[in-house]
């Protein structure tokens, strides 16, 4: 098989992989969701009547066989639907994630634009200045910041720059503009930045080892031309995986982040759909965090494919 042959078999065997990943994760929470309980719990008064409460759980379709609200739920989506938020005057779903989805990608956009920069630099330090004081100090940051839960992050970051100093506001939204965004998104990007350095480092070193370093600089180029043209190029396949993979991450996990800034976004928008058991905004969350996952993992699988040609090759035949 020719090598753009493998390359095509190659992609189109992981664009077959999108669709039965989405549907498993869809039945998967649609099952979840019916053993937690039932919306009656929780939107209807505790001393109401068992007969309101079946009319409240016919009107939803809560009452008719597992496998039938299955394919009825599937029948909607096929047509558009995604269903309503129960007590909001028929608000769609859909409507309610397009309203909130620009804010969940500014945050995690930032954050991850955050991620990279600090990652990478970190990184190739403490690669260039390796077991010095500097390179000791950077990794135990990293550790500290790996170990650490986001939620930590965020409250100390109030605390200390909005309640104390009073530079930045606690908000994630309101009329400061991209201000606003400064500390959730350094509170969601220092986890990601800590593992991209540790990235960079291991493989910056694993290329500064390797033959071609010691020709390029026993041609006498200077250092920083052998780090940053000849080793800093040939490390972009692992960049690009877990750069990546955590940008789909945070477009996906920005629920405590929003939550403890008040970020009006799809992450907060899950939070309170979960407490409030509407399953049709929950499964709405998981489809497009689900989408997103697949779709970043789908380019990450693209981008191996151009960068390499021996991986599409080596999984065109296989």
């Amino acid at each position: 098989m020719n090598l753009m042959g493998a390359m095509l078999t190659y992609l189109v065997k992981r664009v077959c992989l999108v669709v039965p990943t989405i549907l498993v994760v869809l039945v998967a929470t649609f099952l979840l969701l019916r053993a937690s309980g039932s919306p009656a719990d929780v939107l209807l008064d505790k001393n109401v009547t068992a007969e309101r409460r079946a009319d409240f759980e016919h009107a939803l379709g809560l009452d008719r066989p597992m496998h039938v609200q299955v394919v009825d739920y599937f029948a909607r989506l096929a047509r558009g639907d995604m269903g309503t938020v129960y007590g909001s005057s028929g608000t769609s779903v859909a409507r309610e994630i397009a309203r909130r989805l620009p804010n969940t990608i500014k945050l995690a956009v930032a954050a991850m634009l955050i991620a990279s920069a600090v990652g990478i630099a970190a990184g190739l330090l403490c690669a260039v200045r390796r077991n010095s004081v500097l390179d000791v100090t950077l990794r135990f940051i990293t550790f500290c910041f790996i170990s650490t839960p986001v939620f930590w992050f965020g409250i100390m970051l109030i605390f200390v720059f909005a309640y104390l100093l009073g530079w930045l506001p606690a908000s994630g939204t309101g009329e400061e503009g991209w201000v606003a965004l400064v500390l959730p998104a350094v509170a969601l990007g220092l986890r990601p930045a800590a593992f991209i350095a540790r990235v960079t480092r291991s493989s910056m070193l694993d290329e500064m080892s390797k033959d071609y370093v010691r020709t390029a600089r026993a041609k006498g180029l200077p250092e920083h031309t052998v780090v940053l043209r000849h080793v800093f190029r040939n490390i972009w396949i692992p960049l690009v995986t877990i750069i990546g993979g955590d940008l789909g991450s945070l477009l996906g996990g920005t629920m405590i982040t929003e939550t403890i800034f008040s970020v009006n976004g799809v992450g907060r928008f899950a939070v309170s759909s979960v407490l409030n058991r509407q399953y049709d905004a929950v499964m709405g969350v998981a489809l497009l965090w689900a989408a997103i996952f697949v779709v970043v993992n789908l380019l990450i699988d693209f981008a191996y494919a151009f960068a390499d040609p021996r991986i599409a090759f080596e999984g065109g035949a296989s």
